[in-house]
């Protein structure tokens, strides 16, 4: 029996070492160690990997011992355009998928289509993956997106912020419009993603924003007091995404579509 899966959960899920592993499922260390090497050089989520059967997951970590059966003929997503075009604002995975269904209605779903790019995207920058445990990491940023609000007594229009709180290891996500982005509305934002998910992070991972963060430079991170006081508050600890380090937010980045 392979035991892929349960080798996998307890090394990147629980972290225990090989020699752990070896002793507590009976496979031996070398084949643990081999498992989790190979594994890491797919480009696969850890979480999306666990949800293959055994078989397909040992054809996926050895492909040179297996013949995998070709696929469909289905054509392959554009990755260099969509690369192109998801940078202008406005535009979302979701409406550059409908394009590509429409222009091949034999083509592939939604999920599929977002793995093609985000595979191409690893290759342009490579960088170490991240594994996220359960219920350890929530990522939280404003998504650059506004949505109008109408008053129908005044016929004023104003601009609302769109909040986004995401759980490093699922992704769930939890949305929420507010008037700006102060202080007051930043933390109640919070609250009511706490409520939402139903408790509290380990790791509260904020952009750069001044409502969490002053100052995070090389002289030191200086934390907005007042989020400093909800992250006491909830037993939390924040770690600020590092600037112009795209990867730490990634999780925020892969849900505005």
């Amino acid at each position: 029996m392979k035991k892929i899966k349960e080798i996998l959960k307890l090394k990147y899920q629980v972290g225990f070492s090989y020699r752990r592993i070896a002793s507590s499922i009976g496979v031996s260390r070398s084949a643990a160690a081999e498992y989790c090497r190979r594994f890491e050089i797919l480009s696969d989520k850890l979480e999306e990997f666990l949800e293959y059967d055994e078989d397909t997951m040992y054809k996926m970590l050895f492909p040179e011992q297996t013949t995998l059966k070709k696929e469909s003929k289905r054509p392959i997503p554009n990755v260099e355009y969509i690369d192109k075009e998801i940078r202008k604002k406005g535009v979302t995975y979701l409406l550059l998928w409908q394009e590509y269904k429409e222009q091949h209605p034999n083509g592939y779903g939604y999920t599929q289509f977002k793995k093609y790019y985000h595979k191409y995207k690893k290759k342009l920058n490579p960088s170490m993956r991240q594994i996220h445990l359960n219920g350890e990491k929530l990522f939280v940023d404003y998504s650059g997106v506004t949505v109008p609000i109408y008053d129908n007594k005044t016929g004023v229009v104003s601009e609302a912020q769109i909040f986004v709180a995401v759980l490093g290891a699922s992704g769930y996500t939890y949305v929420d419009a507010t008037p700006s982005q102060k202080q007051e509305y930043f933390i109640k934002s919070h609250t009511k993603a706490f409520n939402f998910f139903g408790g509290v992070p380990k790791i509260l991972v904020p952009d750069n924003l001044k409502s969490a963060v002053i100052k995070n430079n090389k002289d030191g991170i200086v934390l907005n007091e007042s989020y400093k006081a909800l992250a006491d508050y909830y037993g939390c600890v924040i770690e600020p995404a590092r600037p112009y380090k795209p990867k730490d937010k990634f999780m925020i980045s892969y849900v505005q579509s």
